[in-house]
């Protein structure tokens, strides 16, 4: 039987490795919108949009799910803003055009073979 540590580390490793994945999106659409887009930049702000996101969502959604949503879009918007060094319609562009490259990439996957459930 496996060390349950094991179990534990392999869990780390996929978010480690998802996170990497669902940056590499950010990461392409900001270096169409910022000269100071990087790997690590649109790591961080996939991390920090999301946890914003979260919390965000956690905060309002109780009152009005739509409110949290948008503000959450909001939040995650002032996020590549601010780390990406754009304004506010650069960073709805790097968010719509991160969704496109991600919405490309899983129907190549999906045409090869690789559906969301093996990833």
């Amino acid at each position: 039987m496996a060390h349950p540590l094991i179990g534990i580390l392999i869990f780390i490793l996929s978010l480690i490795i998802a996170w990497v994945i669902a940056s590499v999106p950010v990461w392409l659409s900001a270096k169409l919108f910022s000269s100071k887009a990087s790997l690590g930049k649109a790591m961080v702000a996939t991390f920090v949009g999301i946890l914003a996101f979260l919390i965000l969502d956690r905060l309002i959604s109780p009152f009005s799910h739509l409110i949290a949503l948008i503000v959450g879009f909001i939040a995650v918007l002032w996020v590549f803003k601010t780390i990406f060094d754009v304004g506010w319609l650069s960073s709805l562009g790097i968010a719509i055009v991160a969704f496109v490259i991600t919405m490309i990439i899983l129907v190549i996957l999906a045409a090869i073979g690789l559906g969301l459930s093996l990833l």
